[in-house]
């Protein structure tokens, strides 16, 4: 592994003389500082330089600049050091050359440099996450694997045969058979097994963010302003501005994406990409009962402005419950579900192809005794849409989604829960591990998260933050 190139001034075979004494020395390449050696003939080997001087053989470690090892030997010059084995050759006054084993152990193949980049993007303007990664020595065969972080799913491989110097690919942001993938956290991994089979092979690993790709849920912008797979929360406030608030990955949300103007008698859902544009849309229902869908460029704000497709030009005020569990049927497509305020009948409309909503279908006849239904996501892994339901004793109950646009029978999985909730929103992944969560704000206007885990139940709730009693609607 050299990580260091010598500085001094060669004269004849190796480092000597008194020309080479100002620039006498090696550069360690990864500390970036310059290593000063002792006057004698050197030859530079992998953390070490052999040096012959006048009390005979010495090996330096590059570490520290100091003798590990001395032999007293009438050594006349250093012939070769291998940086593998660390086997010293020097020669003798009667220029026979001599094999001395220093007993260090064989060095495992590294790469001590790396040029590999943190971003992909697959949208209009594609660019590709590149790697490479130098080599301390040639390898035998190399394998790059591409996994999302919040499934652990291998989503791409590369790989080859002997490489001498350098290993170096390309990945374009979409799976093994050319779809898109969704936005979101990946990693990579190399694996590399060295040449002659010495030694453990080379691991490394890193991070790399998708952008451009297919939407994911209540992801509707990022931290460059383009989303980044992390769920995000909308807000109305009693002046009229609708506000994305942005998931950081770290389960709070402290950035915003405003927009002013809206009436404050509007419903607003976030709701998928309905439409296929690889950015999340929004409902909007009117003081009037018309049905909206908004459809927002990726990561720009909601504005009263922005493109939309009327669904409906009224009746929509009968529901006193509107929400987006994401995809019930394993279509792609986003539904909804919405629940009669007179009779509590409860529908399904399911999201089409053609960027518009189904028929409504019922699935229950009177569902008003629950005084939350909130559409949370996939709950369980199974990668259909499940609700939460909260029943007047603040019983709290779980859904799974058939992936048939039905339900299955409620389970409960907290009681004594969420009294003092005046909002309960599924804003989607907020930390990055690929499970839905919640967050819920109470009377006195603190937010709570509450993890979920991926098995249909939560964590213990952690407040994220307060004053936001101001704020007319959450979804």
């Amino acid at each position: 592994m050299l990580f260091w190139r010598s500085t001094c001034k060669p004269s004849g075979d190796g480092c000597t003389g008194s020309a080479g004494r100002a620039h006498r020395g090696v550069y360690d390449l990864l500390a970036r500082k310059s290593i000063p050696l002792p006057t004698g003939q050197a030859r530079l080997g992998d953390g070490v330089v052999a040096l012959r001087g006048d009390q005979g053989l010495s090996v330096l470690g590059l570490q520290t600049g100091t003798a590990v090892q001395r032999w007293t030997t009438a050594a006349a010059g250093l012939v070769a050091l291998d940086p593998r084995t660390g086997d010293l050759a020097y020669s003798t006054p009667d220029q026979a050359v001599h094999v001395l084993n220093t007993g260090r152990p064989e060095a495992a193949l590294l790469s001590p440099y790396r040029s590999v980049t943190a971003r992909v993007e697959t949208d209009s303007t594609p660019l590709a996450w590149r790697g490479e990664w130098w080599l301390s020595e040639p390898a035998a065969s190399w394998k790059v694997e591409i996994r999302h972080r919040a499934t652990g799913r291998v989503v791409a491989t590369r790989g080859g045969g002997p490489a001498a110097y350098s290993i170096a690919t390309t990945w374009n942001g979409r799976d093994t058979t050319g779809r898109l993938l969704p936005n979101g956290a990946y990693t990579w991994t190399l694996t590399a097994a060295s040449a002659d089979g010495q030694g453990a092979a080379l691991v490394q690993s890193g991070a790399v963010r998708l952008t451009g790709g297919a939407a994911v849920w209540r992801d509707h912008v990022g931290g460059s302003s383009l989303p980044d797979g992390v769920g995000d929360l909308l807000t109305l406030n009693s002046s009229g501005s609708l506000t994305f608030h942005q998931g950081d990955g770290a389960g709070t949300l402290p950035g915003k994406v405003p927009a002013s103007g809206w009436p404050t008698s509007i419903r607003a859902v976030p709701f998928g990409d309905l439409d296929g544009d690889r950015c999340n849309d929004v409902l909007v229902r009117l003081s009037s009962g018309a049905l909206r869908l908004y459809k927002p460029a990726c990561g720009a704000a909601l504005k009263a402005s922005t493109p939309y497709v009327t669904l409906a030009t009224g009746g929509w005020n009968q529901y006193d419950v509107l929400t987006a569990p994401g995809d019930v049927t394993k279509d792609g497509r986003p539904d909804l579900i919405a629940r009669n305020a007179s009779t509590g009948a409860v529908y399904l409309y399911k999201g089409t192809g053609t960027g518009k909503l189904s028929s409504r279908v019922k699935l229950a006849d009177n569902w008003k005794g629950y005084k939350k239904i909130v559409g949370a996501g996939d709950l369980n892994g199974d990668g259909i849409g499940d609700l939460l339901l909260q029943d007047g004793a603040n019983n709290l109950y779980r859904l799974n989604g058939t992936g048939k646009g039905t339900f299955t029978a409620r389970v409960k999985i907290a009681a004594n829960w969420g009294g003092s909730y005046n909002a309960v929103v599924g804003v989607g992944d907020l930390n990055g591990d690929g499970k839905s969560d919640i967050v819920a704000r109470d009377t006195a206007g603190n937010l709570y998260r509450q993890y979920g885990t991926g098995k249909g139940t939560f964590g213990s709730r952690t407040k994220i933050a307060s004053g936001w009693v101001g704020y007319k609607g959450l979804s």
